[in-house]
């Protein structure tokens, strides 16, 4: 659980982050919400802006050997999370074959050969 120490306004939160998910509401994470306010703050400060997936995914993935995840159920919300804000969109996608540089190359010679 967060640390209690400090003191959220969830209702406030709540209303800012289904105000930003209207496409969306059904994605909303109210396990987070009981458990990790801390988070859901974060996330309703980030959704919308392509930081949102790097925190989501630091979230799911670390590198850290002292965390011990998150339980099953709050790990599906962060999932549900993370697909409903990609298919925003706001993040450009990178080629799915490693060969996307050798391609751009190629495309740049044929122009280039229009060109002469």
């Amino acid at each position: 659980m967060d640390n209690q120490s400090e003191v959220y306004d969830v209702p406030a939160i709540r209303a800012k982050l289904l105000e930003k998910m209207k496409d969306d509401p059904g994605a909303y994470p109210k396990l987070i919400e009981q458990q990790f306010p801390r988070i859901l703050a974060k996330i309703a400060d980030l959704w919308g802006k392509p930081e949102l997936d790097r925190y989501l995914d630091v979230l799911m993935f670390t590198d850290r050997h002292d965390r011990q995840g998150f339980p099953p159920d709050i790990a599906v919300e962060v999932f549900r999370l993370s697909t409903a804000h990609a298919a925003l969109n706001l993040v450009k996608q990178t080629a799915a074959t490693g060969w996307s540089s050798a391609e751009e190359v190629n495309l740049q010679k044929k122009a280039i050969a229009k060109d002469e």
